[in-house]
């Protein structure tokens, strides 16, 4: 399984460094369900989602929403379990991330961020 790095273009800073890709119906189904917890530098990144859920997660979750350019649009810190619905309006993708993430890495609206292979 091949890791992504995901790195603020305005700032030069890589934010997580072990990110997934979740390309597969498995892994956009199972996400982070298995997990009981998740660091703040773990993400999931799902192209073509605008909405999320939590029911079933054993772990707070960052949630960051971004547009087709990469471009934040909504920034969600410490998404509790059992959520039935997080969205953002005009979001492409959705890159979720271990509580903490939020606070260790100041987002902008509009900031831009990239996914590189590590």
């Amino acid at each position: 399984m091949t890791m992504w790095l995901v790195r603020n273009v305005r700032t030069g800073r890589v934010l997580a460094w072990r990110v997934r890709r979740a390309d597969n119906w498995i892994e956009r189904t199972l996400g982070f369900l298995p997990r009981s917890s998740i660091a703040p530098e773990e993400g999931l990144w799902f192209e073509r989602c605008s909405a999320v859920h939590t029911v079933g997660m054993r772990s707070a979750l960052d949630i960051v929403f971004l547009d087709r350019d990469h471009q934040i649009v909504r920034v969600e810190p410490n998404v509790t379990p059992g959520k039935l619905h997080v969205s953002a309006r005009n979001a492409h993708i959705v890159a979720e991330f271990g509580p903490g993430f939020a606070k260790a890495n100041p987002l902008n609206i509009g900031d831009q961020l990239q996914l590189e292979p590590v």
